[in-house]
């Protein structure tokens, strides 16, 4: 939520002192006065820094960031022990799924239907309120996670009856 009111400040600042530059640029041609056009390019600097700071976030440090998170989260989940109840009901004891990601952005999936998961496929960070994202023949399948490294959990929607997205319940995948 901050990232978004800093970027808005820079929009706003940077849109407004670029009218300025513009229009004491305009101005300046008009006149044909030197001094109004240095000062209209030297007003023109703030939105060059202001929008040249949004490009440097999304350009060099948000993949970095998400580079580090996905290397954090790559390893070997297993169902928690809250889903116990949710396997008993599909009759599913014997074959607690796996979930391995690698920081490579590709998983393995021991799979179970109502997750959405493939046996395989890649995944990446940075989804929609930090969620992770998987790619699916559908679409996407999302997981949100928590903690970081060793005590890092993903949470699903595991579709109880097939095909029914109403009857939903939140699994947990925790890193082993």
């Amino acid at each position: 939520m901050l990232e978004s009111l800093l970027f808005m400040f820079l929009i706003f600042v940077g849109g407004i002192f670029l009218i300025i530059s513009l229009i004491i640029l305009l101005i300046g041609l008009g006149k044909k006065s030197s001094k109004l056009k240095k000062i209209g390019l030297g007003i023109g600097i703030v939105p060059i820094l202001c929008f040249g700071l949004i490009a440097l976030y999304y350009l060099l440090i948000l993949p970095s960031l998400h580079k580090n998170q996905m290397e954090d989260f790559a390893g070997t989940y297993v169902l928690d022990n809250s889903a116990e109840q949710i396997m008993n009901k599909k009759e599913l004891d014997s074959q607690y799924p796996k979930l391995i990601l690698l920081s490579d952005g590709t998983y393995k999936f021991d799979g179970i239907e109502g997750i959405g998961l493939e046996k395989s496929g890649t995944w990446k960070t940075g989804g929609i309120d930090g969620m992770f994202e998987f790619d699916v023949k559908h679409g996407s399948e999302w997981a949100i996670p928590s903690g970081s490294e060793n005590d890092a959990t993903l949470s699903f929607d595991y579709e109880i009856d097939e095909g029914d997205w109403e009857n939903t319940e939140r699994i947990v995948f925790v890193k082993k």
